[in-house]
């Protein structure tokens, strides 16, 4: 089987990047990784890619800004919403948050 470049869906960093009185935008970014050259099993940290995403601060909606390199199926921009409107619901606007599974 060959090994390709992928970027990363199960660490997502999201760091606001502006806010105002409606909304709030949000980087969402993920590592890139390709096969290390130097062995058959393992991958090195080459890069990473970014979106931005808006948050609607009267109704919660989250809609994507601009999307993100390599992002199929929008899988890392779901997560990254799924996890500013869960702050949002709280009542929170964090400068920096994380998205982490496993």
């Amino acid at each position: 089987m060959e090994r390709k470049r992928s970027v990363d869906w199960m660490c997502i960093i999201i760091e606001k990047i502006d806010e105002c009185d409606t909304d709030a935008h949000y980087a969402f970014i993920s590592n890139v990784s390709e096969p290390n050259p130097r062995n058959r099993t393992g991958s090195i940290v080459v890069g990473q890619n970014r979106g931005i995403l808006s948050i609607a601060k009267a109704t919660g909606e989250v809609t994507l800004f601009k999307a993100m390199p390599e992002d199929t199926g929008n899988i890392r921009f779901q997560r990254a919403a799924r996890k500013i409107r869960r702050h949002w619901e709280a009542g929170e606007y964090p400068d920096k948050t994380i998205y982490a599974c496993g």
